[in-house]
This record gives structure tokens, sequence and C-alpha cells, in this order.
């Protein structure tokens, strides 16, 4: 894909955003993130080795701001981001369901001696009840890729709840079955936290909840994304009760 075709896909992108989001800023992050986009773009730039989570550019800008090395991270999904918050806070606790995958990011923190991570495995097993369950459902466990049809990921998603409720600082949901995650992810957010939901321009990761004004503000970060020729939408929650 040539500079041309690049950059009207890019403005084709914006013009989408402007419509989902109308205002100001998403004009303003278009133009500021075009040049970072342009080089993620470069052969041999990845996720894993340049440490970076794979959400928007505004979304990771934001996060650097908010994280701090005293604090405890936990993360469904690994990938860059697992080297991002081990190379930035105390503790990281990251669940992964991908066994080749969890194999090259384990290789990967132990080449870079990045020894505050718990980092486990936990693939999906078969579903006692193939078919009957919904994605879109918290309590079902499943996930809507068809890949992982007939596949369970409870086990996946309660890897969480061996820790205390209000424990993590942050909690990055980006992996399989979003809204079970999600569910489980919320008691064991601390209260000033930080609730981190990939690829919510799929509502239905957020719909089965009620995240109200008096106990969560919510910031939505829609655009470029780096390594992609497409934008997604971020939003980061956090909790004050």
């Amino acid at each position: 894909m040539g500079f041309a075709d690049r950059l009207y896909l890019y403005l084709k992108f914006v013009t989408k955003g402007f419509l989902r989001h109308p205002g100001i800023g998403i004009l303003y992050s278009g133009i500021k993130y075009y040049p970072a986009w342009e080089r993620h773009l470069k052969p041999g730039r990845n996720p894993v080795s340049d440490r970076m989570p794979w959400v928007a550019f505004s979304a990771i800008e934001f996060l650097k701001k908010v994280v701090r090395p005293e604090m405890a991270v936990f993360e469904y999904g690994s990938g860059g981001s697992t080297l991002f918050w081990a190379s930035r806070v105390k503790e990281l606790v990251s669940v992964e369901h991908d066994r080749p995958w969890f194999e090259k990011i384990r290789q990967e923190l132990d080449r870079q001696r990045l020894t505050n991570v718990r980092y486990v495995l936990k693939e999906a097993t078969p579903d006692p009840e193939p078919g009957k369950k919904d994605f879109r459902v918290p309590g079902d466990y499943v996930s809507d890729d068809k890949d992982y049809a007939g596949k369970n990921f409870e086990d996946y998603v309660r890897t969480i709840d061996g820790y205390p409720d209000g424990y993590f600082d942050i909690i990055a949901v980006d992996g399989r079955a979003r809204p079970s995650s999600i569910a489980h992810a919320i008691k064991k957010l601390k209260t000033g936290g930080w609730l981190l939901v990939d690829n919510t321009e799929r509502e239905y990761y957020l719909a089965p909840f009620n995240f109200d004004r008096q106990s969560w503000k919510t910031y939505v970060f829609y655009g470029a994304v780096p390594y992609m020729h497409h934008f997604s939408e971020t939003t980061i929650l956090k909790k004050y009760n």
C-alpha cells in the first residue's frame, strides 16, 4: 500500500470517527497521531519489540500519564502490553489462552529479565453445553471467535478470582470472553483504579454493565492503532466506589 492509499485510508477513518464521536478532539487526534501511525507501519515494527500495548495511540498516551511504579496490574491477553506494564509497575499478573503465544512472550520476559510478572497459561476447555451459550452473556464464558466454537473460558476468566477484592490498580481486558472478564474484574479493582477495555466499538462488551456516573468516570479513545491499517476504540473507566 503506497503513501497516497494510506493517507486516503487514514482520512476515511478520521471521518468515520468524527461521525461516531463528533467534536474537535477526534480531528485533533487524527492530525496528532498520523506521523506515529506511519512510523509503526514500517517493516519490522511490532508490539513485542516496541513493548507497546496494541490499543489506540491516544489511550497509550493516557496510560503513560496514570501508570505509577507502585501499582499492581492484571491483564487478560498478553503481548507487547505485558512488556509495557512489567517495565513500569511493581506487580503484573497476565493470563493468556494461546500456548504458542504464551511461550513466545514467556521467553521474551526471561530475555529481558522482567521478574515482577506472574504469567499464567489458561487454555480453553470443552464447553459442557456446546452451542447453547451466548458470547454476549457474562455468565456464559464463551468467545465470538469461530476458532473457539464449543470452547469455554471460565478457567481463564476466573484467574483473577484468586486475588482479594480491590487488589489491582489497573485491570486491562483485551483477551477472550471480554464480557465475562469484565464481570470478574470489577470487584477486584481498587477504588480510584482503572479498568481498560479494548475494541469497545463492539458494543456488546460493555452493554451488560451499568457504569453509572456516580461510580465511574469514562474516557473513550477512538483513533489510530499502531501496526494496523484501521482505527479502533479503547474505553478506560476510573472507579470511584
